[in-house]
């Protein structure tokens, strides 16, 4: 389970921004594993959310397992989708990881792009527009995370929606994207400095692509076939899975704070000049 700090960083410690990144994987990684532990002891909750693509079907499949090989899985995935935390770790699959694993490629492998016929064929049960979809979203982040945000005033002037918290010094970044019929929705995380590099980007990223299905090991956190009666749900289950990762990541953070961090390759003394 995940208690907090993994390495002997101190809270006056300086590092440079290669540094600082090894070891937010590591934590995050960390992190990820008791999360997976969670969603094995709760049943699922959060593959749950997920109707079709790959998170329902890895759930479909775990579910045919017991628990101490659900376990033995998640193993398997978070080790392949982190393996520099994994590497710095010291640990490496197992055959009955790499097996399992193996077998769950396998069945995902196996279903077709479009699901059911009657989700779209004319006159079926009509899919979620794309713009109810990103108006839901667009609301309901803004009440619920809206007096943590900066800049919000801009956010809803592109098709993409960007949110901007500061946590530690950075730039928390939750980027939405919306599409038609498959692949409607899906969202993700970045931490990145508030400066600015060279050709207007931020000068450091210490972590990018941070989603619920990503953390799992399973890929990008993606919702596919939506129907206008699925919206609400979906919405929320994407808030809840950036509240859950928004309550941590200060922990995550902690002794990271933006101001203790120098580029990559820099001397971590000449901060202190």
């Amino acid at each position: 389970m995940f208690c907090g700090l993994v390495s002997s960083v101190g809270a006056a410690d300086i590092m440079n921004i290669e540094e600082a990144t090894r070891e937010f994987k590591v934590r995050y990684y960390l992190w990820a594993a008791s999360e997976f532990e969670r969603e094995i002891e709760e049943s699922l909750p959060g593959f749950n959310s997920f109707a079709h693509g790959t998170v329902a079907q890895t759930a479909q499949f775990m579910r045919r397992l017991d628990k101490p090989k659900q376990r033995v899985l998640a193993g398997g995935l978070l080790k392949r989708f982190h393996p520099d935390a994994a590497e710095a770790l010291g640990e490496v699959c197992s055959e009955e990881e790499e097996k399992l694993r193996s077998q769950r490629d396998s069945y995902c492998n196996m279903f077709p792009l479009c699901p059911a016929a009657e989700l779209v064929e004319p006159g079926a049960t009509r899919l979620a527009g794309k713009a109810k979809l990103r108006r839901t979203v667009l609301t309901n982040f803004k009440e619920a995370f809206g007096n943590r945000c900066f800049d919000l005033a801009s956010v809803g002037m592109d098709p993409e929606l960007d949110f901007k918290m500061e946590v530690a010094g950075w730039v928390l970044t939750t980027h939405f994207e919306f599409h038609a019929r498959n692949c409607q929705m899906q969202y993700w995380n970045d931490i990145m400095s508030p400066t600015k590099g060279q050709y207007g980007g931020p000068a450091m990223a210490l972590a990018e692509g941070i989603c619920f299905a990503g953390w799992l090991g399973l890929g990008p956190a993606i919702w596919e076939w939506l129907t206008e009666k699925d919206i609400e749900a979906a919405c929320a289950a994407v808030l809840g899975f950036c509240r859950r990762f928004f309550d941590v990541a200060p922990k995550l953070l902690k002794g990271l704070e933006f101001d203790k961090i120098v580029p990559g390759g820099a001397n971590p003394d000449e901060h202190n000049d």
